[in-house]
């Protein structure tokens, strides 16, 4: 937090992901910080003492002692390359706008130490139940999987919407899982007889 600290001195910087989710639902566990810059900077001047990797979409892992940092220039993000060009205007009322998961559309901004969300996260703080917002994604098997494994996680209900959106891309297209989930979880959660299965589970209780 002192290196953003020192970072939003140049740029505006967002915390958005996880770590916003857990607060909210009251679970305090170390894990990684998922960051927008509005601005580049020199990543490898600015963390020149830390271990540096691209991470997914062009953005960076940088590696503290703390845990992970997930970086990303916000004109390098999907959403921003694929039609949400306007960001640039109002950027942190246009970010949890592109986010897949109703947990996820809400973002911190550090310089004006505010946050920023949409009425689909207020619902989900009222009635714990995940659901999507922004159906443009760039890895449709993962949000299978993750609708799956968070909802199984954090004791959550999906929603019909949610449903009905993975049970047809599940039902039409052939996805790797197990790639899927390596790259992601650097392990497999679910086998394609369990993901089949928690999936027929969820449609029969629905």
């Amino acid at each position: 937090m002192e290196k953003l600290d020192e970072i939003s001195a140049n740029t505006d910087v967002y915390i958005f992901s996880g770590i916003i989710r857990n607060y909210f639902l009251n679970i305090y566990r170390k894990r990684d910080v998922d960051v927008v810059l509005g601005q580049e900077i020199d990543i490898f001047k600015e963390f020149q003492n830390f271990s540096i990797r691209k991470n997914s979409f062009g953005g960076y892992k940088i590696m503290f002692p703390s845990g992970p940092l997930d970086l990303w220039f916000i004109k390098d993000t999907w959403a921003f390359q694929h039609s949400q060009k306007t960001l640039e205007f109002h950027l942190e009322k246009k970010i949890p706008d592109t986010a897949f998961f109703n947990f996820s559309s809400i973002i911190y901004s550090l310089n004006k130490q505010k946050f920023y969300y949409t009425e689909h996260f207020v619902k989900f703080l009222k009635n714990k139940q995940l659901d999507y917002v922004y159906d443009k994604n760039p890895n449709y098997s993962l949000c299978i999987i993750n609708t799956l494994y968070y909802a199984e996680k954090y004791n959550l209900e999906i929603s019909k919407r949610l449903l009905t959106f993975i049970t047809n891309l599940y039902t039409k297209n052939k996805y790797n899982y197990q790639t899927t989930q390596i790259k992601h979880f650097g392990e497999i959660i679910y086998t394609d007889e369990q993901i089949e299965q928690k999936i027929g589970s969820l449609l029969l209780v629905k």
